[in-house]
């Protein structure tokens, strides 16, 4: 487990906090955050070589929980890249199992969990090694965990026409939503080694979906800033590009707040 970086306020430690966690096949991170203000009080980005290796578990929440009182509330976002969908007129617990076993290779070690998005009209299936989400659950006794995309599918704002693409970037992934018209277009996670193959994916959804690179929104979010490489590459084809604003305040010398976006505290729920 490798430390990426890390927050510090210089603010006093507030009384009533929550935590939130995210983990993602190459990355953990967690976010204290003061309950009342809405300030971050610290937080973490640390890079795993696969978040299958049982050891790191223990290592990360070892440096979370360092120091800390016992947070008000515990979130989690999985930022889990096997994920499969299922009409809501069609689910079955079982047959949506059965389905995220077929498309994906299957490991014993991983666990199914299901979501329900019934404004989108679906559910979701993702799997998470079954050994970190059963310390989580051992360790709090009272959390609340989610997959990333339902951050991305928080704001149905796509209300015309031009279409929005809402991307968390991660560590060498793009995870995606695509929506217009008030509905969704795709959603899914494209791995990349270089920032051209990311700029043609984005490019080959747009013009799949008949949409044009100068009026279709492209919000950012994760590890990326204006910059960066990726950020350079893809403002030359997407003309309306921005970073998506978190409501977490942070004080002077903090990373940019949409590093943090998956740690929001208070994400609208995508019911």
């Amino acid at each position: 487990m490798k430390l990426l970086f890390s927050y510090q306020s210089t603010h006093p430690s507030a009384e009533k906090v929550t935590l939130s966690l995210l983990f993602g096949q190459h990355m953990a991170a967690y976010l204290w955050v003061d309950a009342v203000s809405q300030q971050a009080q610290r937080g973490a980005f640390y890079q795993l070589a696969h978040w299958e290796k049982e050891t790191f578990i223990e290592e990360f929440l070892k440096e979370c929980l360092l120091d800390n009182k016992a947070p008000l509330s515990v979130q989690i976002s999985f930022d889990a890249p096997h994920i499969t969908q299922i009409p809501v007129v069609q689910y079955d617990h079982s047959k949506l199992e059965l389905l995220h076993k077929t498309a994906y290779p299957y490991s014993p070690h991983m666990l199914c969990l299901h979501e329900s998005y019934a404004s989108w009209q679906f559910y979701l299936g993702y799997a998470v090694p079954e050994n970190l989400f059963r310390t989580l659950e051992s360790r709090f006794s009272d959390l609340k965990y989610y997959h990333a995309i339902k951050w991305l599918l928080k704001d149905s704002h796509a209300t015309n026409d031009a279409g929005a693409f809402l991307v968390q970037v991660g560590i060498a992934q793009l995870s995606i939503a695509l929506c217009r018209n008030g509905r969704l277009l795709f959603t899914g996670y494209f791995n990349y080694q270089h920032e051209m193959d990311a700029v043609y994916y984005l490019l080959q959804l747009t013009t799949k979906h008949n949409l044009s690179t100068s009026t279709v929104q492209l919000s950012l979010a994760g590890l990326i800033d204006p910059t960066s490489r990726l950020y350079e590459e893809l403002s030359n084809y997407f003309q309306l590009i921005q970073t998506a604003e978190s409501s977490i305040q942070f004080t002077e010398a903090a990373p940019p707040s949409h590093y943090f976006m998956l740690l929001s505290n208070n994400p609208v729920c995508v019911s």
